[in-house]
């Protein structure tokens, strides 16, 4: 069963996303900036503790932008909402909470908190 046979449409679910999208991408953006004014601007500049704390975010917040990326790419790819290991449906609940969520309850409890954290998994 789709995400989009139980109620929820694409464009729904393309609307969070694409709003998902813009935060981060301009979250990306301004830690960026951040960084590397804070690394220019620091006679450390980036063994400053302050640099790699922005560093560290930044890549953080582009962690995420990639994994709404990827997210959208299932929805048009008609994957969204299943789970990437067994395939079975992802509970609205927890698109609704997460909607880059890769894997059921069940499957993430199962992956490696690293794996499900970066969509990798034994055979991908």
């Amino acid at each position: 069963m789709r995400l989009e046979d139980d109620g929820r449409s694409g464009p729904y679910w393309r609307a969070i996303l694409e709003v998902r999208w813009r935060t981060r991408l301009q979250e990306v953006t301004e830690l960026s900036v951040a960084y590397h004014t804070a690394a220019a601007d620091t006679p450390g500049g980036i063994e400053d503790r302050h640099s790699r704390q922005l560093l560290g975010q930044a890549v953080a917040a582009r962690q995420r932008l990639a994994d709404t990326e990827d997210a959208l790419d299932r929805l048009a790819a008609g994957d969204f909402g299943r789970c990437e290991q067994c395939s079975a449906p992802i509970p609205e609940a927890m698109l609704a909470a997460a909607p880059e969520c890769r894997y059921c309850a069940h499957c993430a409890g199962t992956v490696p908190m690293g794996a499900v954290a970066t969509g990798a998994v034994a055979g991908r």
